[in-house]
């Protein structure tokens, strides 16, 4: 890129410690000069880990948060019928659904004195369907329509959010990106129809995806091939130091899984897989790190298999917590589940952990066989294979020899493939090109 470019990014909440792969394409696009701000609907709970990106690049003064109420976002609970009222999940008390759009009166006026035709828009059900029922959407509108900076390029990361954003096209005259990554074209469109996507697909200028996989899905849910271009996320190799995995006389060795305790992590089937492991070599340690909806039925599981002083329960974590723990590993194991069809694009915690040289273990699901080098930097398991996984753990653990060469093998496949800061030149070049296309059209 030979200039700075002026980029806002669309996200849900801010800051996630899940997300660290967006705050890696914001401080590299800020590394190289860029100016980037930030949109999110809501605030990350205070309670949750904090990267340590945050502070040093100072992002939460260049966010701008909606400050919707809750009814509106996240809940997006419908404000009809306006003599009806709303309950939030876990509430005592109501809210009258007229109260509620007497609220928001002073953003439909807002809205409509900026751009009567997008205010529209946005409050009709056949184009923004329930963020039109729940004035989220307009409530996004009020907040951005006031803006007076201009951007050269639109950023939203995850489906549902550049839906949710992409009246910000016409709102600021700016071609816009929208990039998929998991949850968004499994899950989502399962439950709120596979057509859910029409619309953004008609409005966005491109579509990253972050492997074939999503690729291959997102085609499938009407996303234009013209418009796809292959984008996984990435790391620095320098913030995953490599270190050559050895066996040391009586020292236990350590499997390791970083993922949100969620049916599809498949977490279940590591912890059985553990329990056989641990009949042929005793001195084993499990440690998970992550939090999520399964953890008290995963801690009673450990509890019946009499795994309590095997498997240890971290939490979630930031990225210098997960990193000292992969660096204390010998193995590292994702042992992700279909769970009524829906998979995952990418996982790109395999990357960081062949990054710092450790033999790992995949299931053959998703995008997950594309991001390993299978038999060479680790190994793939049918889901659900207690069996299988548990072969593979005891290959691992009996043959220690093997561990340097596949950590070699992994440290070379990530620099090749997932080095963040050639995807973000890559990134830097669909920026300049869909600049150009739009000038053009705009001059026609």
């Amino acid at each position: 890129m030979s200039r700075p470019l002026r980029i806002a990014f669309f996200v849900g909440a801010f800051p996630v410690v899940s997300e660290t792969f967006i705050l890696r394409q914001i401080t590299g696009l800020l590394d190289a000069g860029h100016d980037v701000d930030i949109y999110a609907d809501t605030r990350a709970e205070a309670t949750t880990p904090v990267q340590g990106e945050v502070g040093r690049y100072h992002l939460l003064e260049r966010t701008t948060f909606m400050d919707m109420p809750p009814e509106s976002a996240p809940w997006e609970i419908p404000v009809r019928p306006l003599t009806g009222r709303t309950w939030l999940p876990g509430s005592e008390t109501s809210i009258h659904n007229a109260v509620r759009l007497g609220r928001a009166l002073p953003k439909l006026l807002r809205c409509l004195a900026r751009s009567p035709r997008l205010t529209l828009q946005v409050l009709r059900r056949g184009e923004y369907r329930y963020q039109a029922s729940s004035l989220s959407g307009l409530y996004r509108l009020a907040a951005l329509c006031s803006k007076s900076k201009k951007y050269e390029v639109l950023h939203a990361h995850f489906g549902p959010v550049g839906n949710s954003f992409r009246f910000v096209r016409a709102l600021w005259h700016a071609p816009m990106i929208v990039s998929f990554h998991g949850y968004d074209f499994s899950t989502l469109p399962r439950k709120e129809g596979t057509d859910m996507y029409r619309r953004l697909f008609e409005t966005v200028d491109a579509i990253t995806v972050n492997s074939e996989y999503t690729r291959s899905q997102v085609e499938k849910l009407g996303g234009p091939a013209g418009k796809l271009h292959k984008l996984p996320v990435g790391l620095d190799p320098a913030e995953f130091p490599f270190h050559e995995r050895t066996s040391k006389p009586g020292e236990a060795v350590r499997v390791l899984t970083v993922a949100r305790l969620t049916e599809i992590k498949g977490h279940e089937y590591v912890i059985r897989a553990v329990a056989k492991l641990r009949e042929r070599n005793p001195a084993v340690r499990y440690d998970i790190v992550g939090e999520g909806p399964l953890r008290m039925k995963l801690g009673e599981l450990v509890g019946r298999l009499g795994l309590q002083d095997v498997v240890v329960f971290h939490g979630a974590l930031e990225g210098a917590g997960v990193r000292r723990l992969m660096l204390d590993g010998h193995v590292f194991v994702l042992a992700s589940v279909s769970v009524e069809g829906d998979q995952e694009g990418q996982g790109l915690v395999l990357q960081e952990a062949q990054a710092m040289g450790l033999p790992v273990i995949a299931t053959k699901h998703g995008a997950l066989p594309e991001g390993l080098l299978p038999d060479e930097s680790g190994f793939l398991v049918p889901e659900r294979d207690v069996n299988s996984l548990a072969e593979r753990l005891n290959f691992l653990v009996q043959h220690p020899e093997t561990w340097p060469m596949m950590g070699r093998a992994g440290r070379r496949f990530v620099e090749k493939r997932y080095d963040i800061r050639q995807l973000n030149s890559i990134l830097e070049q669909l920026y300049s090109d869909i600049i150009n296309a739009w000038m053009r059209i705009q001059h026609d």
